[in-house]
Parts: structure tokens; C-alpha cells; sequence
């Protein structure tokens, strides 16, 4: 079953390791309160609680911001196929908006500066939105749907659906930019989309829960081979499945 997998308008143009505009750097100290802190050293703001909380809020109030905008603009797209009596290609929308404690983890895994500018400037998933679809086709039907809208800046497309993970792990992960319009300011704000099927949902969630049982109880164990399998049946039901499901929309 052949599938157009690359948009027309505007994936031919990005790679996948692409990086891009500079122009749109976060100015960490415009969302600071008034009053906040001089010093942004993430380290020395986490030694005082509640220092800490008071500056890292409006940096995690952004974020949300942008998830809450990102969320809106899919749920008009699940309001137009509604609308037009379509079958939907969003089954649900999941939120994440990571913790101070893992975005100070990531930092220092990186070896990067601990301070919010830092962490704003290079950590590209402290917001994330999970996009669960029916069917294969339609994760490639969202990203074009995403791609089309310009007031997005594309900064990252990785395509684990062609080329899974050596764990079998399959999803569309689309990193963007996106427009939040503040009291002083329009700033754009990163967000990592995921983009996957119900069935790789489930996969991901059952190989989450796996790992970290056996990192828990310690156990030498290496199910990479197992998981890699089941990844491989369960993506091949999906496609002879969204084949029946074809040929019952062809009617």
C-alpha cells in the first residue's frame, strides 16, 4: 500500500536535523516578574524553594501557553471533519509540560549551563503534545495539515514510522514554533509534537512500563529483541487493518 509521505508545500524544504531561526531566541528576563531575579543560574535558584517557584512559573506559564494554543488549532481540524460528516484522523490529544526537576535534569545530561535561558534555548520538548490517531495514513494527514499552517516556524521533523528506533519504537515527531501572543510581546514558544497510532500508543506505553519495572527491580534482563518483534506485529496489523478500512471508504 503506497502512501504520500512528504508534503508537497513544505517538507522537501526541511531536514531533519535542522535548526533554525536565531531571530526568535527567547528573552528569558521580558517574562521574569517584576522584582525577579538578576542571577538566572538555575542551580542557585533551586537552593531556595520558593525563590525557585516564583521564577520558574512564568517560563512554565509560556509553555502551557503554547500547549493550549497548539491544542486549539487540532481541535479545529477535529471540528472541521465533524462538521463535514469525515471520519477524523485525531482519535485524542494528550498534554506533557515537563518539571523543573527533568528540565535541570536534561540540562545537565546535555552538559549545558544551568540557568532558564539555557533551558529555553536548547531544550526543545518542555512542551509536548501527543496527537493519537486511528490509522497510519492519518499521522502523514495531520503533519501536512500542521505543515500548511505558516505562522509556524519548523524547526525538527523525525519520521520513527519509516525508520523505527532500534527498540522498535515508532511515532512522527515534529518540533515547532509556535506564535503565543502575550501583554507585551509575541514571542514564539517551542513544542514537541508526537504523532502516532493507537496501536504504537499502546506499544510505547507497555515498553515504558517494561524498561522502567526492570531498571526498578534491577534485573539483567535485555528485552530490546523482544520489543523490537512486537513492534514489528503490531505495525503490520495496523497496515492490513487500514487496508480493510480502505476498502470499506472506497464504497
Amino acid at each position: 500500500m503506497k502512501r504520500n509521505r512528504r508534503s508537497k508545500s513544505r517538507i522537501s524544504e526541511i531536514e531533519e536535523t535542522d535548526i533554525i531561526v536565531e531571530e526568535d531566541t527567547i528573552a528569558v528576563t521580558e517574562l521574569m516578574p517584576l522584582g525577579g531575579m538578576a542571577n538566572d543560574n538555575m542551580r542557585t535558584i533551586a537552593d531556595m524553594t520558593e525563590q525557585f517557584t516564583y521564577s520558574i512559573d512564568p517560563i512554565l506559564r509560556m509553555y502551557n501557553a503554547a500547549m493550549s494554543a497548539t491544542t486549539a488549532r487540532l481541535e479545529i481540524i477535529k471540528d472541521e471533519f465533524h462538521y463535514r460528516n469525515l471520519r477524523c484522523p485525531i482519535h485524542h490529544i494528550d498534554t506533557r509540560l515537563k518539571s523543573a526537576g527533568s528540565i535541570l535534569g536534561k540540562l545537565e545530561k546535555k552538559n549545558l549551563d544551568l540557568t532558564l535561558s539555557a533551558a529555553c534555548n536548547n531544550i526543545y520538548d518542555i512542551a509536548g503534545v501527543r496527537i493519537v490517531c486511528p490509522y497510519i495514513k492519518d499521522v502523514y494527514l495531520i503533519r501536512d495539515r500542521i505543515l500548511a499552517q505558516d505562522d509556524l516556524h519548523i524547526l525538527e521533523i523525525k519520521d520513527y514510522i519509516e525508520k523505527p528506533k532500534k527498540n522498535g519504537y515508532r511515532s512522527l515527531h515534529i518540533i515547532i514554533r509556535i506564535p503565543v501572543y502575550f501583554m507585551n510581546k509575541k514571542q514564539f514558544v517551542p513544542v514537541e509534537l508526537q504523532i502516532r497510532t493507537l496501536a504504537m500508543d499502546l506499544w510505547a506505553s507497555l515498553e515504558h512500563d517494561i524498561r522502567y519495572k526492570s531498571i526498578n527491580k534491577d534485573v539483567d534482563v535485555d528485552f530490546a529483541g523482544e520489543l523490537f518483534q512486537c513492534s514489528e506485529l503490531i505495525y503490520q496489523a495496523e497496515e492490513k487493518m487500514e487496508a480493510m478500512n480502505e476498502v470499506l471508504e472506497n464504497h
